[in-house]
């Protein structure tokens, strides 16, 4: 697998669920402050107004990481969904294009990931890769393809950690993403509180902080300037091992109606 220049940028700006002038104002932000990578998804509805986003912020089309997302509806329809995405999103091709869930239900994930890579090949889409993809939906891709994608996006944080999942995707060359990496802004976890007040921290560095030393990717939103700030400056913080193995024994929760294998979001 060729080297991916997204592969260096430690964080993304996610954007669901802004819409409109709200979405278009936190993404021409994010981007003044040093976001790279702004992650999308059809599904969001927002594409456009991310759009607006990218065009007011002043930054170059060449040094941004553009991402988003087909939605189950469209793995029927993956060259329509492609066309759809570069008109709302204003830009002549994508950084990143990601199967947004397998939805096994609908059997259509390979054939979609295949047509995806064709679109790769004729210069419209430069990396394709997943969201909520298990080893067993990527091994299916890999056996009709010969390929992996270059990213698979996770739902991911310290009181979900799924080493096993994260492991394998490393070994496999796969970048991790995190989406959802703050859980929600639920950090009533002794561990994560008890940290922040010992480094002066607020509790969502300590969670990217954790985010940056286990090697994944960040997809974090915010509307406030400051935050988006703090949360940028936060992937150059270290806990330490004392840190790490603090956050280790926190109680793990259940992916819930989140499981790739059964969740149906089209």
């Amino acid at each position: 697998m060729s080297e991916n220049p997204m592969q260096r940028q430690a964080i993304g700006f996610g954007t669901s669920p802004l819409k409109g002038e709200e979405a278009t104002r936190a993404v021409a932000s994010a981007i003044g402050i040093g976001y790279r990578l702004i992650d999308t998804a059809s599904r969001y509805e927002n594409e456009e107004a991310v759009g607006l986003g990218i065009k007011h912020s002043g930054v170059s089309r060449e040094k941004l990481y553009i991402q988003t997302k087909l939605r189950g509806n469209d793995h029927e329809d993956v060259r329509g969904a492609l066309e759809r995405s570069l008109k709302l999103l204003g830009v002549e091709y994508l950084d990143s294009w990601l199967i947004h869930w397998p939805l096994p239900m609908l059997g259509k994930y390979v054939d979609a990931f295949e047509q995806m890579l064709e679109a790769r090949d004729e210069g419209l889409v430069r990396h394709v890769g997943v969201s909520n993809f298990l080893p067993e939906h990527l091994e299916k891709l890999e056996e009709r393809t010969g390929e992996l994608p270059w990213a698979n996006q996770i739902q991911l944080d310290p009181g979900l950690q799924r080493a096993p999942l994260v492991s394998e995707l490393k070994n496999l060359g796969i970048s991790v993403q995190a989406w959802s990496p703050l859980s929600r802004g639920d950090f009533e976890r002794d561990a994560v509180v008890e940290l922040a007040q010992e480094r002066g921290l607020t509790p969502s560095q300590v969670v990217l902080a954790w985010h940056a030393a286990v090697g994944s990717v960040p997809i974090v939103r915010s509307t406030n300037p400051d935050r988006q700030l703090l949360n940028l400056e936060a992937m150059r913080l270290q806990l330490g091992d004392d840190g790490l193995e603090r956050l280790g024994k926190l109680p793990q929760r259940e992916l819930g109606e989140y499981d790739p294998k059964t969740h149906d979001e089209r």
